[in-house]
């Protein structure tokens, strides 16, 4: 298909099609081609009445082929040399895909249609309302409003008919609550309760629909038949086209050409479900910007947002990352992916596929019924030589067979504290199940279920759990284990003990610490003294001991990480240095700072005799000094979500998001991630900010606050990153059901190395909450904000960005060489005090 439409798809079986307003069910003569699937449901045929319609399905396949060229060649107006019947779709089409990948979602029907509305209003007021979008068609103050509402099964938004009733755009809660007022006499007794609750959003609803309350109906409110006026199809086709073929269109985005996509049905999935396999192949020499992070290999970054639909219904939406080495130009890249989907049903797939780093985009579309049986691959099923990526299966547990066993992961990236999990058994032969941590025995199950609650350290740790099956004859059937809080960017390794400068002979203790980049495996850890492997760990904790030669001559540990595809990093200790031997050091210590005069004002310009930097009261000679502005970000959105924020939670997701577009660029990557009685990360890190943005769009407040295990999480999702690292919390009010205690969390961040800038949003100014915020910023070089309105979030994000696209990187290496752990405090004078420069209070070597 053409990148530039929503594409072709194949139905394979339709036996009726639900048709617009009027709700006609029309019986097909025979099965829709790709070509007239899509010229029926992916715009041209929102032109057709009703009858047109009817009699576009009941025709033969070659009537409905002649059906469509005369339809798509007309030139409704002869009397110019554009075609703007050609020109309006392609410019519809453009303008739809721009915002939106399900074409079930009324909003995009109406988009095509009516083009771009004159207002479009979010009610975010989450303690009543499910998410709405009302919008406006014709000028200031006058004009036709729809109102677009979410149902709470599926992101896309469905236009509100009068006969649908209110309730559908309440909350479960504000249902029953106005159902109460309503019975005790509504405005004689008191407002609306979604008055009381977001009064500005509850009068806009009740002008849209002409009703208060829930059936408390108004004189000359909208009927169905005037509301579904704006999803008719237009009574003159030429005025219709005059119009489209002007659209303004957003800034075109490159282009990934050549781009197709194939469904295969290979093989059975659990629970009666069949496998749905995708491949969408780039063709040989597609242009896709690669990234280089530190020394590793680079690497392209491709994103797959897709969307199901059936039955002219949004199914379900899903989102896959791709990693792959940049293919030679000579041949094709595959991207496989997979759902598990029911038989015998017809489905619509729309995927998005977009190069993270370039921003080049192609959409395909494909329509087909789901098998019965398994379908063995006629073609080949990859090109030859092309390169292949698979996409991260984790929910598609697979075990091997018979006798076997499987360890069900966590639901969360980081696992601490108490965790309950359970191993999946097959077969009759095993009889008891041990759940190992870390090497140690912790539950023994000598019947189903094998699960097991077991005991985490407080604090994000790197370990391995382990399940054993055996028989009665205490036989060893099966085992299975994973890696739980396993740090995650650039591939390096660290040799954690013995610590750099240390002297040692003999038997020593070595301990590692490995980042392995997202969808990548270590196959093993290899040690080595002077050259020879003395050791091969293949599974964390990597740690064991080797043997240091005494004597006068040098030598020296390496720690080798490699990859499942060979490559490699390492990290390097000396012992027994001779008197004049220099170790480089190259792990400089880095403070990002930020410099501002007594008025508040970022100050450019400073070079590196402006500065003067203490460690433990010791004067440091610097390395480096320069104003960054274009160095990459990693960045860390954090969100409380407790029942408290319902009236700010709206503008706070639209401040973070607003936020996000314009501080990233493609070498910056972010993470979302909200909270109330527990965290909950809404969006891995990603160099998307469309992805991130758009995690947060389904925000809405409740709960309790567990801030202090919010923090925590957040920080370790910046482990194995490296350069500039800053988390935007924002919060209202202190914690009440965290796990983790704040000496604990505030010791985490200082550890992190992450400039962390607090927002306290309508805090008491008596408490502790607003102590903690401060001590948070301060000591890891970010800055606290209290604001009293969400309103004033904006421009918080505003101070936020242009610090962080000006701040002076100052590097030095330690005049102590020796390390005992033990906390380091930082000073950094700008102008012998005259500036203010902000920075971390301190670091652990």
């Amino acid at each position: 298909m053409s990148d530039r439409g929503f594409g072709l798809g194949r139905w394979g079986l339709l036996a009726a099609l639900f048709l617009g307003s009027a709700g006609v069910w029309a019986e097909t003569a025979a099965p829709l081609s790709e070509a007239q699937r899509e010229f029926l449901e992916d715009g041209p045929g929102w032109l057709l009445s009703d009858a047109q319609r009817n009699d576009f399905l009941r025709e033969d396949s070659a009537a409905r082929d002649a059906h469509m060229a005369a339809f798509l060649a007309k030139d409704p107006i002869p009397a110019t040399p554009q075609n703007e019947l050609q020109e309006g779709l392609r410019r519809r089409r453009l303008l739809v895909q721009s915002e939106f990948l399900s074409l079930a979602d009324d909003r995009a029907r109406l988009l095509f249609l009516r083009g771009a509305p004159f207002e479009r209003i979010k009610v975010d007021c989450a303690v009543a309302f499910k998410p709405i979008e009302v919008w406006r068609y014709g000028t200031e103050g006058v004009g036709t409003r729809y109102l677009m509402y979410r149902p709470a099964a599926e992101p896309s938004y469905r236009l509100w008919r009068p006969g649908d009733s209110k309730e559908p755009l309440y909350s479960a809660e504000m249902v029953y609550w106005l159902q109460q007022w309503q019975e005790y006499g509504g405005h004689k007794v008191s407002r609306a309760f979604d008055h009381q609750l977001c009064d500005d959003k509850s009068t806009l609803v009740d002008a849209v629909t002409g009703i208060d309350g829930l059936s408390l109906y108004r004189p000359k409110r909208p009927t169905d038949a005037q509301v579904m006026q704006g999803f008719a199809p237009p009574d003159d086709l030429a005025a219709w086209a005059k119009v489209a073929a002007v659209t303004p269109l957003p800034p075109e985005k490159p282009v990934i050409d050549g781009a197709k996509l194939e469904v295969q049905f290979p093989k059975t999935a659990s629970n009666q479900r069949m496998t749905l396999r995708m491949l969408i192949t780039l063709p040989p020499g597609v242009k896709l910007q690669s990234i280089t992070e530190g020394e590793a290999p680079s690497k392209v970054r491709v994103n797959i947002e897709g969307a199901l639909e059936q039955d002219g219904r949004f199914f379900e939406s899903f989102r896959v990352r791709f990693e792959p080495k940049p293919p030679e130009a000579t041949v094709p890249l595959v991207l496989v992916a997979e759902r598990a989907l029911r038989p015998g049903a017809g489905y619509v797939v729309r995927l998005r596929v977009r190069d993270e780093v370039g921003g080049a985009e192609a959409v395909l579309a494909q329509a087909f019924t789901v098998p019965k049986e398994a379908q063995a691959v006629a073609t080949p099923p990859l090109p030859e030589g092309a390169v292949v990526q698979l996409a991260d299966q984790l929910a598609n547990l697979r075990i091997p067979g018979k006798d076997s066993l499987i360890l069900v992961p966590p639901q969360d990236d980081i696992v601490v504290g108490l965790w309950r999990t359970e191993a999946l058994v097959t077969g009759d032969k095993i009889q008891k199940v041990v759940f190992m941590v870390g090497g140690k025995t912790q539950f023994e199950r000598n019947k189903p279920p094998y699960s097991a609650e077991l005991r985490l350290p407080p604090l994000p740790t790197e370990l391995v759990v382990r399940v054993e099956g055996y028989a009665t004859d205490g036989q060893l059937v099966a085992a299975d284990e994973m890696v739980l809080n396993q740090p995650r960017g650039e591939l390096r390794v660290r040799i954690v003990e013995p610590r750099r400068g240390s002297t040692a002979t003999g038997r020593v203790a070595v301990k590692a610490e490995v980042v392995v980049p997202e969808g990548r495996r270590v196959t093993k850890v290899e040690l080595r003294v002077n050259d020879k492997v003395v050791a091969k760990l293949e599974h964390p904790p990597w740690e064991g001991a080797v043997e240091i030669p005494a004597g006068p001559d040098l030598a020296y540990l390496n720690a080798v990480a490699v990859l499942e595809d060979g490559t490699q990093a390492e990290d390097v200790r000396f012992f027994n240095a001779p008197g004049n031997f220099e170790q480089v050091d190259v792990n400089l210590v880095e403070l990002y700072t930020t410099v501002t005069d007594k008025a508040g004002r970022l100050v450019p310009g400073l070079t590196q005799d402006d500065f003067e930097v203490r460690e433990d009261g010791r004067p440091q000679k610097l390395a480096k000094c320069e104003l960054i502005e274009n160095l990459p970000i990693h960045l860390g959105i954090v969100i409380d979500t407790s029942g408290s924020m319902y009236q700010s939670i709206g503008e706070a997701r639209r401040a973070a998001g607003d936020f996000l577009q314009k501080l990233m660029t493609p070498r910056d990557d972010a993470f979302a991630l909200a909270f109330s009685d527990r965290p909950e990360l809404l969006m891995p890190r990603t160099s998307d900010e469309r992805a991130v943005d758009g995690a947060l769009d389904n925000l809405h407040a409740s709960g309790s606050t567990a801030l202090f295990d919010a923090l925590v999480h957040s920080l370790y999702y910046f482990r194995g990153t490296r350069g500039r690292r800053a988390m935007v919390l924002l919060s209202d009010g202190d914690d009440t059901s965290s796990g983790i205690g704040w000496r604990e969390t505030l010791d985490y961040a200082r550890r992190s190395g992450v400039a962390i800038y607090t927002i306290g949003l309508g805090v008491e100014v008596l408490g502790d909450i607003r102590g903690r915020l401060k001590d948070l910023a301060e000591e890891t070089g970010g800055r606290v904000f209290f604001v009293s309105k969400a309103q004033e979030l904006s421009g918080v994000y505003q101070q936020i960005d242009r610090e962080l696209r000006s701040q002076y990187l100052l590097a030095f290496s330690s005049d102590r060489s020796n390390t005992d752990g033990k906390f380091r405090t930082i000073e950094v004078k700008a102008q012998k005090g005259k500036l203010d420069a902000r920075t971390i209070r301190g670091y652990y070597p």
